[in-house]
């Protein structure tokens, strides 16, 4: 279709080929996609937003993360200006690389900007944050954000409980989830899974038993990882068969 529009002097605009490179980043097909983008420059035509957004989200997603970050400096060089998205779809990209000292750079100059973060940077973040090893600084950035007045959401609340427990610090997470319950948000089922799997690891079995109990009340089940876990406990004689049979 694409060539035969061109055959029939009926040449596609900058719409037509952010589709086609979203369909071939979405196809795993990236390098294809960037073949578009230099064909859509040859022509005449300039990228938009949405051009360089669709194509940094594919290299990343194809794990080309030096790839993803040359097409950002072009959009820059290029003077098309990165939107909220484009700045999340980079932050959380550079992250999941194990670059997240780049991505804390980015993310400082977000944030002097006139550009608001949104909760689902700041969850970005604090995940990035907390799987580097820095949970005090994803603490801090959780902390900050009732003075940005920026509301967390139940992510957030599980995110930084996650990064408590990696850590081992175990009653700080128990006291977030606390204070959840009391004035944030609703715990889901991911909060309940992280918290029962950090106490089970912990061979706390009663406040593993209370939690479980407590999710089930809810309407929650457990997730694979914490059936998971539970199995592998039973099979090594750390757990008898009730907890297995509380969480189906």
């Amino acid at each position: 279709m694409f060539e035969l529009m061109i055959s029939k002097d009926c040449f596609p605009n900058v719409v037509t080929y952010n589709t086609l490179i979203n369909g071939f980043c979405k196809a795993k097909r990236v390098d294809e996609g960037m073949e578009l983008f230099r064909e859509m420059s040859q022509r005449g035509l300039v990228g938009n937003t949405v051009t360089y957004t669709t194509l940094i989200h594919g290299f990343f997603q194809a794990r080309e993360c030096d790839n993803a970050q040359i097409v950002f400096k072009q959009m820059v060089s290029d003077g098309v200006l990165p939107d909220i998205m484009t700045y999340s779809i980079l932050l959380d990209g550079l992250c999941n690389n194990g670059k997240v000292e780049t991505a804390l750079v980015v993310f400082e100059y977000l944030q002097r900007s006139k550009m608001e973060p949104d909760i689902y940077t700041y969850n970005i973040m604090i995940e990035g944050m907390c799987k580097a090893g820095k949970v005090e600084d994803g603490w801090d950035l959780f902390c900050s954000l009732s003075l940005k007045g920026v509301k967390p959401n139940v992510v957030t609340y599980t995110t930084m409980m996650s990064g408590f427990c990696r850590k081992g610090l175990k009653e700080e997470a128990d006291a977030l989830f606390r204070e959840m319950k009391e004035e944030g948000p609703l715990p889901d089922s991911g909060t309940y899974n992280t918290l029962i799997r950090a106490h089970l690891r912990d061979g706390d079995k009663a406040a593993s038993a209370e939690l479980i109990r407590e999710m089930r009340s809810c309407r929650f089940v457990g997730d694979a990882s914490t059936i998971g876990l539970v199995t592998n406990m039973l099979h090594d004689g750390r757990l008898d068969k009730s907890f297995l049979k509380m969480l189906s």
